[in-house]
């Protein structure tokens, strides 16, 4: 730990301990001057594994955002003109762009007309941008499972949490401006204390993530850390871009495409482990996970033929290692067969994604289930057959 980041952690304490931000302010401008993202966070970190709680470091996130606003070495011009459009650094930056447009443009109006006129016109106007500003939520989820994971593997546990933490009180500030303005009969005074509150919170994280998050990231990820985020982020999706130049969906794709020819290699995907869209895992910790299931895996590929099962404690039906390559028809009865081969054609043809069966032997129920495994362009990749024995789970229902 250099004395530079020693200084700041001391200043940083200072305003954790509610000392006069305009003097902690001019002993940072004597002191320190210019710092960068990546002091910051060692400062926090440091923090934290000195005795500070979490929880304390975010109560004073907003002072600690004033304190370094304008003093990190890289200013958010900078860092946009080393991104390309569609970038999804370039693009959660023109999301905040949007969302301080619509902030000024349409929440702040209405809330300024149902604080002059309490009609029920008003009101609803205020409810749906009430409701458009909750989307919010969806970048936040984004920067959470997209990017805190690349600063946790880098060591820098306490900025991520310490946003989080943020993020949170963000949302429970927007559900308490959703329901105050849906009451019967909304208190104005009520209503303005918590969107006060709320966007000076959202603009603080606003800063934060355009001056210490994003400049501490960028040296951090590869280019296909970055291609592992555009890929991802469709799932959760994107809010406020729209009409953004460089920042929209079809920028996002189109950066996305541009680059997927590119070798995609993760920091989050390392070698010796069998490699999966999702995630990672060696052999042994594959196998255990699958035998761990209170199911019975059989997998036969698009050739009908047997490529794998799985090998749990409480298997329904008998399986050995000698069905692995084999003919999946020549592994039922033959009155069964012709059943079987129609379901797998239904299948195959797309008439059918899934056949549930279930089946009385004694005291126990099995459910079969088959299902069609397809890949992400909807072909016919092989057929699963999952079985469980279900009787305990009905006693638990009936209970």
């Amino acid at each position: 730990m250099n004395n530079r980041v020693m200084q700041l952690a001391a200043l940083l304490q200072r305003l954790i301990d509610d000392e006069n931000p305009a003097l902690v302010a001019d002993a940072f401008r004597k002191t320190l001057g210019p710092i960068t993202s990546a002091e910051l966070a060692e400062a926090e970190n440091w923090l934290a594994e000195n005795g500070v709680a979490i929880e304390v470091i975010q109560r004073a996130n907003e002072k600690h955002a004033d304190l370094v606003a304008g003093q990190l070495e890289s200013s958010r011009q900078e860092l946009a003109d080393q991104l390309d459009p569609g970038h999804p650094a370039f693009v959660l930056m023109a999301e905040n762009k949007g969302l301080r447009h619509f902030i000024e443009m349409k929440l702040k109006p209405s809330l300024q007309r149902y604080g002059e006129e309490q009609n029920e016109k008003n009101r609803l106007d205020l409810l749906a941008a009430a409701e458009q500003l909750a989307q919010v939520v969806r970048h936040y989820e984004r920067k959470e499972n997209l990017l805190f994971p690349f600063l946790e593997k880098a060591g820098m546990t306490t900025p991520a949490k310490v946003m989080w933490g943020v993020d949170d009180i963000i949302r429970d500030l927007l559900r308490m401006l959703v329901d105050a303005v849906s009451e019967d009969q909304p208190l104005v005074r009520r209503i303005d204390l918590v969107a006060k509150r709320l966007l000076a919170q959202v603009e603080h994280m606003i800063v934060k993530e355009e001056e210490i998050l994003l400049p501490m990231l960028l040296p951090l990820m590869t280019d296909g850390d970055w291609l592992l985020v555009a890929r991802e982020s469709r799932h959760i999706g994107y809010v406020f871009n729209q009409g953004i130049e460089g920042g929209s969906q079809s920028d996002a794709l189109t950066w996305q495409l541009g680059r997927e020819g590119q070798a995609a290699e993760s920091v989050l995907q390392p070698e010796g482990r069998i490699n999966l869209p999702s995630g990672h895992l060696t052999v042994d910790q594959l196998t255990a996970m699958l035998n761990t299931l209170p199911t019975d895996l059989t997998f036969a590929d698009s050739d009908d033929i047997i490529r794998y099962f799985s090998e749990g404690k409480h298997q329904v039906f008998t399986r050995t290692r000698t069905i692995i390559g084999r003919d999946l028809y020549l592994c039922h009865p033959p009155q069964l067969v012709p059943v079987i081969r129609k379901l797998i054609d239904d299948f195959r043809n797309g008439r059918k994604d899934q056949e549930i069966v279930p089946v009385r032997k004694g005291s126990q129920l099995n459910l079969i289930r088959y299902y069609a495994v397809r890949d992400e362009q909807g072909a016919f990749i092989g057929t699963l057959e999952v079985t469980e024995e279900i009787s305990a789970i009905l006693d638990l229902v009936q209970d």
